[in-house]
């Protein structure tokens, strides 16, 4: 498998682990076709780039972090509560997508 498949295999496996909570507590599709299109695309970034002066494992973190942001200014004002959550599963997501990169 070559590495443009992979990072959409290990994209889309992320954009599933943070859709089916949101499936759960049935969000709009809306949000969960950007959630899950925001994790696809981080992977491969984070499959064919390389950030100066950061180790292996925050490469996903941070790039996961600034597609994130946006979404997360989006909604601050109508909904607080979810700003914190969102932040906190791109950290987490996107570890695991340098973690991915890193031994897959």
């Amino acid at each position: 498998m070559d590495v443009f498949n992979l990072s959409l295999c290990v994209g889309a496996a992320a954009g599933a682990l943070d859709v089916i909570p949101m499936i759960a507590r049935r969000l709009s599709l809306r949000s969960c076709l950007s959630a899950f299109c925001t994790y696809l695309f981080a992977s491969v970034i984070v499959f064919h780039s390389r950030l100066p002066y950061l180790p292996w494992w925050a490469q996903g973190m941070a790039v996961t972090l600034m597609l994130a942001l946006p979404v997360v200014l989006n909604f601050y004002g109508k909904d607080r509560k979810a700003a914190p959550i969102v932040l906190l599963n791109a950290l987490v997501l996107g570890f695991l997508i340098s973690v991915a990169e890193r031994f897959l």
